[in-house]
């Protein structure tokens, strides 16, 4: 599903040029759980950019269900993101003023076959992750956990083949934590769906069906 070759990442600091990623190869296939750990600082992030598609490569060649990843048109790439992608962050990222429901849809503005998406379709979504009875709530009136468990919702409301989860336990207790990453392996286990969860965790890292190790911009054997 996901095929990396050589992926390079530099950036430019003043007159000076970083070096992020310094050669990343990695094959995810369909279907897996698998985690990227390393400490702050080891590039796993801006890697997980570039694998979302929120970032470009400086050289290197990336696959995405079998077909190249091209940069030369930032609303096919916006178009690739939204259709085949769900993200889901340490910090949730949920809009203040909308209900729990309202956020789980909110990616469905960008689509323009959006009206096959129902509001059934997002209720649904929010009792798969528990939280159909807080459907009305705003973020401020959630938990953390219950917060994550939206996120988690709207990161599914594409129907993804892929979620990109960074350091999404990072911000909760361990049971809690443990909790949602439950919920990711019922979720690859029961949908199909692809699972790369990035983590300075061992203990996260050790849920997953495989560990691929970052250090120094490079994924080590």
């Amino acid at each position: 599903m996901l095929r990396l070759s050589e992926i390079k990442k530099s950036y430019h600091i003043g007159p000076t040029e970083v070096d992020v990623l310094k050669g990343v190869s990695l094959n995810v296939d369909k279907g897996e759980l698998i985690s990227i750990m390393g400490p702050s600082g080891c590039g796993k992030s801006t890697l997980m950019n570039i694998i979302g598609l929120l970032d470009r490569p400086t050289s290197g060649s990336f696959e995405l269900n079998d077909a190249e990843v091209l940069y030369t048109n930032d609303d096919a790439l916006s178009d690739i993101r939204n259709r085949n992608i769900g993200f889901v962050f340490q910090q949730y990222f949920l809009l203040s003023k909308l209900s729990a429901l309202e956020n789980v849809e909110l990616p469905l503005m960008y689509r323009d076959d959006a009206a096959k998406f129902t509001r059934e379709h997002s209720m649904e979504l929010l009792r798969r992750v528990g939280m159909a009875d807080r459907a009305g709530h705003r973020p401020s009136e959630l938990s953390g956990g219950q917060q994550q468990r939206v996120a988690i919702a709207r990161a599914l409301v594409c129907n993804p083949a892929l979620i990109l989860a960074d350091e999404p336990t990072g911000a909760l207790d361990t049971n809690v934590g443990g909790e949602i990453m439950e919920l990711f392996k019922e979720l690859n286990a029961e949908e199909g769906i692809t699972v790369v969860i990035i983590t300075h965790d061992p203990g996260i890292a050790r849920q997953c069906q495989r560990v691929a190790v970052m250090r120094n911009g490079v994924i080590v054997p």
